[in-house]
């Protein structure tokens, strides 16, 4: 049973994490995935995650950007799709999902799932808004199932209706929930590595820095938690490489006098590890449509912070869960965050996260069985 998987990229977190997560817990005898990915960066650079992938069979297809050349990015995916003889189409690509689940209509692939990834997204521009709204009405018409990480998502891309809908589901963005079991000996090797001393208080921020994960209102409350609290260190892991506001961070950071209290991590393969070093993990996030990494914070045993009425309470699973709103001043998160964490003991949340449904075990077995019935239903 063959699946393609089209996604943005597969570069540490995000939708590359979940597919990883997903496809590590499978039988690999019986589904196999292929992944097309046009991520301008990853194109050009590979992805973190890609290794892993192929070491359990998938094949990695890097496209043409859609940013760069949409008919070329048309004509690369058709050929994959017409070739690959799939039995299941699964795309992660948002309102573009309408596309290549038009295009899978076309090769003969029965099954095409579009699933979504995000909510509360603010279009910026008239334009993009038209388009999107046109791109929705061509999910409508060539998905045959439709998923979403959160109601929330799936309410953002597919519309309110679509709820109630027998072909719509909503799939948890699972993870391994022992591997963030806490772990005092891995928590101080991390520490010894990023030169932070057991007394200090570190702040955790995990993902790629770029306009939704909103670095810069992550360095602001950071300085806020220095002033309460000089003795802080920020851990912040993702590629920050490729984030063009890069320099601006990096000069409010020294003008503030911080600087020397960050560290920038780049991407990691053991974020797992690189969490037991934190104290408090914050991401105050201007969308998302789940946040899988609020989950794997609290696996980790961290209390943890997101911005309310954006990060989807779905996340909200364990008491270690806190939303502050986005009006509140940055030196209310600082308060809040120091408060609720700098004598929190932390304890083993395993069995809290598996009961809210995100231990990837047992939800992969549920994602191979639903492509198993499709197959057959094909």
């Amino acid at each position: 049973m063959k699946v393609l998987q089209i996604a943005v990229g597969i570069n540490g977190g995000g939708v590359g994490a979940v597919l990883l997560n997903f496809y590590t817990h499978m039988n690999h005898n019986d589904v196999k995935f292929d992944i097309i990915i046009d991520d301008l960066p990853s194109v050009k650079n590979g992805s973190l995650n890609e290794d892993a992938f192929k070491k359990m069979g998938c094949n990695i297809f890097r496209v043409t950007p859609k940013s760069q050349n949409l008919s070329e990015n048309i004509r690369q995916v058709s050929e994959i799709m017409k070739n690959g003889n799939y039995n299941i189409l699964h795309s992660n690509m948002e309102e573009w999902s309408a596309l290549y689940c038009k295009l899978g209509k076309k090769y003969g692939i029965k099954t095409r799932i579009a699933h979504a990834h995000l909510a509360y997204v603010n279009n910026p521009s008239f334009v993009k808004r038209m388009y999107n709204s046109v791109l929705k009405v061509g999910l409508r018409r060539y998905a045959t199932d439709f998923f979403a990480c959160s109601k929330d998502a799936g309410r953002y891309l597919f519309g309110d209706k679509i709820l109630e809908k027998s072909n719509f589901r909503v799939l948890p963005n699972a993870i391994d929930t022992k591997s963030y079991s806490y772990n005092p000996s891995t928590r101080k090797r991390i520490r010894n590595e990023f030169g932070i001393a057991d007394t200090t208080f570190a702040v955790g921020f995990v993902g790629r820095l770029y306009y939704q994960k909103n670095p810069e209102r992550m360095l602001s409350i950071f300085n806020e938690i220095c002033k309460l609290h000089p003795d802080s260190h920020l851990v912040i892991v993702g590629d920050y490489k490729s984030y063009a506001k890069f320099d601006g961070l990096k000069k409010y950071a020294e003008e503030n006098g911080f600087s020397d209290k960050i560290t920038y991590t780049g991407l990691r393969k053991d974020v797992p590890d690189v969490m037991q070093a934190f104290d408090a993990f914050v991401l105050p996030s201007r969308y998302e449509g789940f946040g899988i990494v609020y989950i794997e914070a609290q696996a980790a045993g961290l209390m943890t912070f997101g911005t309310a009425k954006v990060v989807p309470e779905e996340v909200d699973c364990t008491p270690l869960m806190h939303f502050i709103d986005s009006q509140s001043e940055d030196k209310l998160w600082a308060k809040q965050i120091l408060e609720n964490s700098l004598d929190y003991e932390r304890k083993d949340t395993a069995k809290e996260i598996e009961n809210c449904g995100f231990e990837i075990s047992v939800e992969a077995k549920k994602l191979q069985q639903f492509y198993e019935d499709k197959t057959k239903g094909n």
